[in-house]
């Protein structure tokens, strides 16, 4: 990945976009963040995963975006969920109770794996 970008974006299992945050989600790259994912809510995606294994730092305009889009995806059926978030992050959520509104995983993995029922799990 390049840390140039604020972000890096794929689809897995066909239906889940995955977005790498790279650096700050703050006033510098939420909008670029905003208008990448509003092209995938635009396409029909529905399920989310944000990996914050590389964010150091989430401002309010971040928080704000996150939240909105958790609105967004639930009016249409979906869901956005968080993967490894720590440290600074993970403070401020759960200053602000974004860890009881959002679903957060260790890794992109158990993420991946918590939108298919046991019965159903795909193999990566």
């Amino acid at each position: 990945m390049n840390s140039s970008i604020p972000f890096q974006s794929e689809i897995i299992d066909g239906d889940i976009l995955a977005v790498v945050l790279r650096g700050d989600l703050d006033s510098a790259s939420t909008p670029e963040f905003d208008r990448k994912i509003n092209e995938f809510l635009d396409a029909g995606h529905t399920k989310i995963i944000i990996d914050c294994r590389y964010m150091g730092y989430i401002s309010s305009l971040g928080i704000g975006s996150l939240v909105s889009l958790q609105t967004k995806l639930r009016r249409r059926g979906g869901e956005v969920k968080l993967a490894a978030i720590f440290g600074p992050a993970m403070e401020v959520m759960r200053l602000v109770h974004l860890d009881k509104m959002l679903n957060i995983y260790g890794d992109l993995e158990f993420a991946r794996k918590s939108f298919y029922p046991e019965d159903q799990a795909i193999q990566p």
